[in-house]
């Protein structure tokens, strides 16, 4: 066990310690604002929690938001397309039925289906055209 007084000591110690460390921190943390500084005036870029050239200045030195590039959307997916016509289709046939037992009824019509590359009745279709982006990767364990 240790005394109060042992800790009292332990305590100074540490306190002694920082205080040998702070001029030290003082001097980094002026450094690193001088560095800040000469970024900051070489083309407004300056340091900050997200790393350098997170914040660009235009010419007020008001900061720059950048402004993200709008993309095409993905292509469909046969499951996605399935999932469309296999939907409408089952809600035309069943209109009593809530959308979510539609949508998992649909989705367990999915596992047989032979638009499905993993299951069986895909087996029996002609192999598709090699595409880029291709089910078939080489990694992973093969089944047996």
């Amino acid at each position: 066990e240790d005394s109060p007084a042992r800790q009292r000591r332990h305590t100074t110690g540490t306190n002694m310690e920082m205080s040998k460390l702070a001029p030290a921190f003082a001097k980094l943390a002026e450094a690193a604002q001088e560095i800040s500084e000469i970024f900051a005036a070489a083309g407004g870029v300056t340091l900050g929690k997200r790393g350098p050239g997170a914040l660009l200045l235009d010419a007020d030195g008001k900061p720059v938001k950048k402004k993200k590039e709008k993309r095409a959307p993905r292509a469909p997916t046969k499951f996605n397309e399935f999932m469309r016509t296999k939907v409408a289709q089952v809600k035309s046939e069943n209109p009593t039925r809530s959308p979510k037992d539609v949508f998992a009824m649909c989705a367990a019509m999915w596992a047989t289906a032979p638009e499905n590359p993993k299951s069986s009745a895909a087996a029996a279709l002609p192999p598709a055209k090699s595409e880029k982006g291709s089910l078939k990767s080489g990694k992973g364990k093969s089944k047996k």
